[in-house]
């Protein structure tokens, strides 16, 4: 996909595409890599789970969508109806206006945040945050737990050495990545009542590998609560859907191929639930013919192998989105034994057979009849 930034404001509103007729006898969805560094506030232009057509047991359902750039990302929201919704705008605005609640508290970009406050206190006192951030770091602590660490919030003294947006990145010294490894233990975050304490100064939290898939899953907590049944939350790779009577049984999910961005890997049908894809794609750089990608392994402070995608799917955005980090830092044993264990999330690990430098990939269980892998993937 083609990456491109630019300074932009977190709610600045892309040309709304609306009240469109879709014919076709599918609607399908191009699932890519999602970005999870919303530090800085730029507008990342690429195309991700684009709808393309409905078609429906009634003869004509429209879509209706805004898009906004937030949380470093495109966010889009679609709703499928036979008719405009009264309010459908004002309504949307609400549930835009949630992730950015959540984006303005959860950054670590920003000193003033609710995170950057944290981080800035480090050895020093605990910290009030809203009760979203404690959502946000409890759920993330027990995916911690989980994963034996591999998703781990506490990573940011060490992603503060990656430059992956730098025109001239490089590979940052290995002692001074073991000196900031050292600083990373999710454990040792401390959660009382309403206030976070990191006890050793240095520590620091990033919640870009969850807040993203949390806001999603706020968004549609707001449109569910105005009545709506057929909708579709999108953000940078992040997805929430719902199927009411229009559109269940038609939904299709595009996988994209992590090395052949023209193809596609796989595709699922998916009524209600989330799904969110971590790749080693869509934030990387080459040195000595070695790419160094942005998932950072907390147990090695450099970028995991052999993985090169996972997709995970799951009741909640936020589940799917910080279990894809995990199950991709795993590696495709560990990760694969990670969804076995845990039947309420399932998911598709690709991965680099180091012999032959092609492609390999593990389905987990739950999901292995309905996923459908295209074929000739090498």
């Amino acid at each position: 996909m083609n990456i491109s930034t630019k300074p932009c404001g977190p709610s600045t509103v892309i040309p709304t595409r609306h009240i469109k007729p879709l014919w076709k006898n599918s609607y399908n969805l191009l699932l890519s890599g999602k970005t999870n560094d919303f530090r800085r506030r730029t507008a990342v232009c690429f195309c991700v789970l684009i709808p393309l057509s409905v078609s429906c047991r009634r003869e004509r359902v429209q879509l209706f969508q805004e898009k906004r750039i937030m949380m470093d990302t495109f966010v889009s929201i679609t709703i499928y109806a036979e008719k405009e919704p009264e309010n459908w705008h004002q309504h949307v605005a609400e549930a835009f206006n949630r992730v950015h609640e959540i984006e303005e508290m959860a950054t670590s970009y920003s000193d003033s945040s609710a995170v950057g406050r944290v981080n800035s206190a480090a050895g020093e006192h605990a910290v009030e945050v809203p009760p979203d951030v404690i959502a946000i770091i409890r759920q993330a602590i027990d995916i911690g737990r989980a994963s034996d660490g591999a998703f781990d919030i506490s990573i940011l003294p060490v992603l503060r050495l990656w430059h992956f947006k730098s025109p001239t990145p490089s590979v940052p010294d290995s002692q001074v990545v073991a000196a900031k490894r050292r600083l990373v233990d999710f454990r040792e975050v401390r959660i009382d009542s309403d206030r976070v304490y990191l006890p050793r100064a240095g520590m620091g939290l990033d919640l870009g590998g969850i807040a993203k898939g949390y806001a999603v899953d706020c968004a549609a907590q707001v449109l569910s609560a105005h009545g709506y049944r057929d909708f579709l939350v999108e953000a940078g790779g992040d997805l929430r859907a719902v199927a009411g009577e229009l559109t269940k049984g038609l939904r299709k999910i595009w996988i994209r191929h992590p090395r052949q961005r023209e193809r596609y890997f796989a595709y699922i049908e998916m009524d209600d639930g989330a799904v969110a894809t971590s790749g080693d794609y869509e934030r990387y750089f080459e040195l000595g013919g070695k790419r160094y990608h942005h998932i950072i392994d907390p147990g090695t402070g450099y970028p995991s192998r052999p993985v090169v995608s996972v997709t995970i799917f799951a009741s909640t955005t936020a589940l799917a989105d910080a279990y894809s980090t995990a199950v991709f830092v795993l590696g495709p044993q560990r990760g694969f034994e990670l969804l076995q264990r845990h039947p309420e999330i399932a998911g598709l690990i690709i991965y680099q057979d180091e012999a032959t430098d092609g492609l390999k990939w593990r389905v987990s269980k739950n999901i292995e009849d309905k996923l459908h892998i295209m074929e000739d993937q090498n």
